[in-house]
């Protein structure tokens, strides 16, 4: 079950990095200085129910190898999987560092546009 449980972590790490990453570009690209514990207090909500899809997978992991016992092989891989999307949809859901610099990024492509905010 700790494999299980590292295995869904991983996917999620792996996921927030790849975000946390993309989002450092667009920073770059607003000419905005990104601050990392500001990007981890936004995107904590995202963060922790990502974590509470993996809890509830090993929590009801014996119900759905019942369920279909021929996935026995793949749960490791199912646990990386469900990490990752899970961390990828909450964080899309609820992720407000990303939401945050592409709005500045409008603003600014409409200024250097002739387009009103207004």
């Amino acid at each position: 079950m700790i494999m299980y449980l590292f295995a869904g972590l991983l996917g999620q790490l792996f996921q927030v990095l790849a975000k946390m990453s993309s989002t450092k570009k667009d920073f770059a690209v607003a000419n905005k200085t990104f601050v990392l514990k500001k990007y981890f207090e936004d995107e904590q909500i995202s963060i922790y129910m990502s974590i509470a899809v993996i809890l509830i997978m090993a929590i009801t992991m014996k119900e759905w190898l019942y369920i279909k016992p021929g996935i026995d092989k793949y749960v490791t891989i199912i646990f990386v999987m469900g990490g990752a999307i899970g961390s990828w949809a909450f964080g899309l859901l609820l992720g407000k560092s990303k939401k945050y610099i592409r709005d500045v990024v409008d603003v600014k492509t409409n200024k250097a546009d002739g387009i009103d905010n207004n």
